[in-house]
């Protein structure tokens, strides 16, 4: 069995948040002929489960960056905690200096209601300036963020700290490189954290024994699978420990040059039916060298 793993946001999902009827045909295709589809991403498990349902697609999904595997039936087969101390630890630095963030658990994605309206405040404010594409496009990123169900808003860290629920990842956001540089610094410096970025107004922290490619390796062992001919498709920093460990890597045509520098190959964009081009050309390459 070789498994194909598949990024959401910027890869899978269009810049509609939505999964194209060309990349569900080949996520189809792939699966009718033997290949184990696995969604991949940073997004809570329950956002994923609304996404597929929508699509019709029933697949394994590696959730909050490699800190869950659920099976395609909704089933729990791993998942990887932050401690209580450290994620207090995280909200408070994060909290004593303004950061917008949100934590994720099993059953929600909590955030501070007013450091939400402020981050929410700013989005609109940047998108009546006059931005560079790049700029623009960061923005719309940040604000498609809103569109994941399953937020519950807060008043302070403390009611989230109180909530018996897994912590699985921590998201802080800012569109300040500096001050986005200066959380990494500080959170990489813990022995117990990942700290990886899917888009660059954003740092995500997780247990060090989590990844995305730590996760599909366990994945891989569970079904007695292999990943020596394995795809990965994706296109952030985030995305990067999964391309380690599958033999064919692929960059999305909308990732940036230096996570296209490291893959295999690159496809067309998220926009362009990237996710489906390149599962074609694998399947085609597959069938070759079989």
């Amino acid at each position: 069995m070789s498994f194909i793993a598949i990024d959401l946001d910027g890869t899978l999902l269009n810049d509609q948040n939505e999964i194209s009827e060309e990349n569900i045909k080949a996520i189809r295709y792939a699966g009718d002929r033997g290949f184990e589809v696995v969604i991949s991403t940073g997004r809570a498990y329950f956002d994923v489960q609304t996404i597929c349902e929508k699509a019709g697609l029933s697949q394994f999904v590696i959730g909050t960056n490699g800190s869950t595997i659920h099976s395609k039936h909704g089933e729990r087969i791993s998942s990887i905690i932050l401690t209580e101390d450290c994620v207090k630890s995280i909200l408070q630095w994060l909290d004593d200096r303004n950061y917008y963030y949100e934590v994720f658990t099993d059953k929600a994605i909590y955030t501070l209601k007013k450091r939400r309206e402020h981050f929410q405040n700013e989005i609109q404010s940047l998108k009546s300036a006059h931005l560079d594409e790049d700029m623009k496009e960061l923005v719309e990123v940040a604000e498609r963020q809103f569109d994941q169900v399953g937020y519950v808003l807060v008043e302070n860290y403390h009611d989230i700290l109180k909530r018996e629920e897994e912590f699985y990842n921590i998201l802080a956001c800012s569109f300040d490189k500096n001050k986005l540089k200066e959380a990494w610094s500080q959170f990489e410096k813990f022995d117990e954290l990942q700290v990886v970025s899917s888009a660059d107004h954003n740092i995500e922290m997780t247990s060090r024994s989590a990844s995305k490619g730590m996760a599909l390796e366990k994945l891989a062992f569970l079904l007695n699978g292999s990943l020596d001919q394995a795809m990965a498709i994706g296109d952030s920093n985030n995305d990067l420990s999964m391309f380690e460990k599958v033999g064919y890597s692929v960059a999305m045509g909308n990732a940036k040059d230096d996570i296209k520098a490291v893959c295999t190959t690159t496809t067309l964009t998220n926009d362009e039916n990237g996710v489906a081009h390149a599962i074609y050309r694998y399947m085609e390459n597959f069938a070759v060298q079989k």
